[in-house]
């Protein structure tokens, strides 16, 4: 008995803090109308992050609405295959710890601010390497970042 009070506890508090299409203000309805029809579909968590990304759509001038759209359509643009290796990579990053996010940050801030003559004779020279040499070179690089 005490097993079907928690189940029922648990689902009518699912229900209570679902987000529901008319929970969402006007304009978050009108930013997420292509999603209307998938709304009751949708796990809680992604409708809660749909959610929050209305908001924000909400609070960006033009200049950066116009920016994210850029990306959103050069993202669409993608294969299939390499969304899905980015995905790949964006949550191997988001598995390192701080620091080590923090260290990839600063060089990849880095390498942003070399020249792009400097860019290309860098990456020249990681593409001249033999796979061993990558290993090598990764291995030295790990090892630098477990020092700090």
């Amino acid at each position: 008995m005490k097993q079907i009070l928690i189940i029922i506890n648990i689902l009518l508090t699912y229900q209570v803090s679902a987000i529901e299409w008319h929970d969402l203000d006007p304009m978050q309805q009108q930013t997420l109308l292509p999603f209307k029809t998938e709304w009751l579909g949708m796990s809680q968590e992604k409708r809660a992050q749909l959610a929050k990304g209305a908001k924000r759509w909400q609070n960006l001038d033009q200049k950066e609405k116009s920016f994210v759209l850029n990306r959103l359509n050069k993202w669409k643009d993608l294969p299939a295959e390499q969304r899905q290796k980015i995905r790949e990579r964006y949550n191997k990053f988001q598995q390192l710890s701080p620091q080590e996010r923090a260290q990839l940050w600063r060089l990849h801030q880095r390498y942003k601010n070399l020249s792009p003559a400097q860019r290309k004779k860098l990456r020249k020279k990681y593409d001249q390497m033999t796979p061993i040499q990558k290993k090598r070179f990764k291995k030295r690089q790990q090892n630098k970042r477990n020092r700090r």
